[in-house]
C-alpha cells in the first residue's frame, strides 16, 4: 500500500476483572501497533462499546480508514463475538477479518458441525442428548467458546452418560451451553489461512507434539494454553517437520481448510484445527475466525516459518479489508 492509513486497533471492553484471554488481546493490540509503525501507518487503541450509538461516537472520533478487529469477546460471552462486525458493517468501515456472518457461524461449534456436514468436510460426531447413551470417549467443550475456555483432561471421558453428567454440571457452573463431541484419540494439527490479493494462502502446517504425555489425553488444554509454568505448557511443542508418511494427511488437511475457509466466507486470517486418527484420517475439530495474533501463537508462527515478518502478515491483512470493502 501506497498511502498512509490511520488504524483503529478494536479491543474486547474493559472489565474489573478480565479473562485470560482478553488481557492477551490487550497485549496483542500493542504488538500489531508496531507492526503498524513498521509499515508507517499511523494507530490507536479503542475499546468496544455495547451501545451502538457510544461506538457510533468512538469510531466517528477516532476516523478511521480501517478498523482492526481483535474483539474476542463482548462481556465475556464468546456467543456475542460477530457483534462488532455487524455494528462496523452499519457504519460502513472497512475492517480486518471475518464478516459478521462468517464469525456466527464459526463460532457456534454445533451450527458450524452442521454446515461442515453440508460440504462433506469431516468432522467428529456431536452426541444428541435424546438418543440412547454410547461408548467410546467423548470431549466437553463450551459450545461458543474458543481459547481453551474450561477445558482440562477431565473433559474427556469415556461413555456419554458420564459426559452428559459433565456437561451439565459445566452448564450450571459457568451458564453456557456446553456441547458432547466423539473425542479423535490421535495427533493435532493446525492450519493457518491468509487472505492475500492472490486469494487465500495456507501457511505451513504445525503439528503440536505432546511430549512425555504418558497416560495424559493428548489436547490442548486451558493450562496448555494460557499457564507458561504449567507442565501442559512445557510439554507442548509446535513442530514443522513433519516425516515423508505425512504427505497423505498433510494434503487432506490443506484441501479441506481451503474448503472450509470458502464454504464459511473467512476473511483476513484463520486457522483450522485438526485431529488426525491412527489411519492418517483428519477431522475438522475447531474453525478460527480471526485466532490470536500474538507473536507467540500459532498464526504468526505460521508466518515465520512461510519467511513472512509480523508486519507482512498484518500489512496482507489489512490490504484484504480495504478490498472486501470496496467490493461490498
Amino acid at each position: 500500500m501506497s498511502k498512509m492509513l490511520h488504524v483503529v486497533i478494536l479491543v474486547p471492553e474493559l472489565r474489573e476483572v478480565a479473562a485470560d484471554d482478553d488481557l492477551a488481546t490487550l497485549s496483542t493490540a500493542h504488538e500489531v501497533v508496531k507492526h503498524y509503525a513498521a509499515l508507517d501507518y499511523t494507530t490507536s487503541i479503542e475499546y468496544f462499546e455495547f451501545d451502538p450509538e457510544t461506538f457510533k461516537t468512538v469510531m466517528r472520533k477516532a476516523k478511521p480508514d480501517c478498523v482492526f478487529n481483535l474483539v474476542e469477546s463482548v462481556y465475556a460471552r464468546g456467543r456475542l463475538t460477530n457483534l462488532p462486525p455487524v455494528y462496523l458493517e452499519e457504519l460502513r468501515l472497512p475492517y480486518t477479518g471475518a464478516d459478521s456472518q462468517s464469525i456466527f457461524m464459526t463460532n457456534d461449534k454445533v451450527l458450524a458441525k452442521g454446515i461442515l456436514r453440508l460440504m462433506d468436510a469431516p468432522s467428529p460426531d456431536l452426541f444428541n442428548r435424546r438418543a440412547q447413551p454410547e461408548g467410546g470417549k467423548w470431549i466437553v467443550k463450551a459450545r461458543h467458546e474458543h481459547a481453551s475456555f474450561g477445558i482440562d483432561q477431565e473433559n474427556v471421558v469415556d461413555g456419554t452418560d458420564a459426559a452428559c453428567e459433565l456437561a451439565e454440571k459445566l452448564t450450571r457452573e459457568h451458564e453456557i451451553e456446553w456441547m458432547i463431541e466423539r473425542f479423535v484419540d490421535g495427533r493435532e494439527f493446525n492450519v493457518s489461512i491468509l487472505d492475500t490479493r492472490e486469494g487465500p494462502r495456507v501457511l505451513p502446517i504445525a503439528e503440536i507434539q505432546f511430549k512425555n504425555y504418558g497416560n495424559r489425553h493428548k489436547i490442548i488444554d486451558y493450562k496448555a494454553k494460557w499457564d507458561n509454568d504449567s507442565f501442559e505448557s512445557t510439554n507442548t511443542v509446535r513442530s514443522y517437520d513433519h516425516p515423508a508418511s505425512d504427505k497423505r494427511s498433510l494434503e487432506a488437511m490443506h484441501d479441506i481448510a481451503l474448503k472450509v475457509w470458502h464454504g464459511f466466507g473467512m476473511g483476513g486470517w484463520g486457522r483450522l484445527d485438526f485431529r488426525v486418527d491412527e489411519d492418517g484420517n483428519p477431522w475438522v475439530v475447531d474453525i478460527n475466525a480471526n485466532p490470536d495474533l500474538s507473536l507467540d501463537a500459532g498464526f504468526l508462527a505460521a508466518a515465520n516459518e512461510a519467511g513472512m515478518s509480523p508486519s507482512e502478515a498484518v500489512d496482507h491483512i489489512t490490504d484484504a479489508a480495504l478490498l472486501a470493502a470496496a467490493n461490498r
